[in-house]
């Protein structure tokens, strides 16, 4: 019962953090309003190894104590941003789809472009419990990236909601953002 109700509150998060309705128009602009960021388990560890750090040289009355507490505090600020400018303003558009066999992996590809001046780092790219891709994106450039997910049932097999996610430079924060493309992959019945 707590699974289902923690997957309900997931899927109402990203109904509400797409924006609107899938399958969205193509180019997809990751905006600053669609990309979120949360510290991973080594920037919780990170923040409380500073805390005790604060309290040590607080209670000691250590000026030295305070200066590295602080020049770490201000390192894990700078992470902060660097890791949601590597993935903000990031640009998607559908590629193509070769048709499969139903039992057969369906292969998407996505073209991610990068317009800004500065090469986007370890991007991991992702449809639900499948496995990442992950890839970088030189500056000014376009890179494509193919996703694989399992085709099933024979018909059209639209492409499924797309997570983009980057820990990149130090692995303290976790930016990602959603994506839906209208892409679609035609899945012929399997040979007999």
């Amino acid at each position: 019962m707590l699974a289902s109700l923690r997957h309900r509150l997931h899927e109402t998060f990203v109904r509400w953090a797409l924006r609107v309705r899938p399958p969205e128009p193509a180019p997809i602009i990751l905006t600053q309003r669609r990309v979120y960021v949360l510290p991973t388990r080594a920037g919780l560890a990170y923040a409380a190894a500073l805390g005790v750090i604060l309290l040590g040289a607080m209670n000691y009355n250590l000026s030295l104590g305070h200066a590295l507490v602080f020049l770490l505090a201000g390192l894990g600020i700078v992470a902060i941003l660097h890791t949601f400018r590597n993935l903000v303003l990031i640009s998607l558009r559908p590629g193509r789809c070769e048709p499969v066999f139903a039992g057969g992996a369906a292969q998407f590809s996505l073209v991610l472009d990068n317009r800004r001046p500065d090469a986007r780092t370890s991007l991991r790219l992702s449809i639900g419990d499948q496995d990442a891709v992950e890839v970088d994106i030189d500056a000014r450039a376009s890179k494509v990236a193919v996703l694989g997910y399992p085709a099933t049932r024979r018909g059209w097999l639209p492409l499924p909601r797309v997570t983009i996610e980057t820990t990149w430079p130090l692995g303290l924060v976790r930016a990602w953002s959603y994506a839906a493309p209208d892409l679609a992959c035609l899945v012929y019945p399997a040979p007999a």
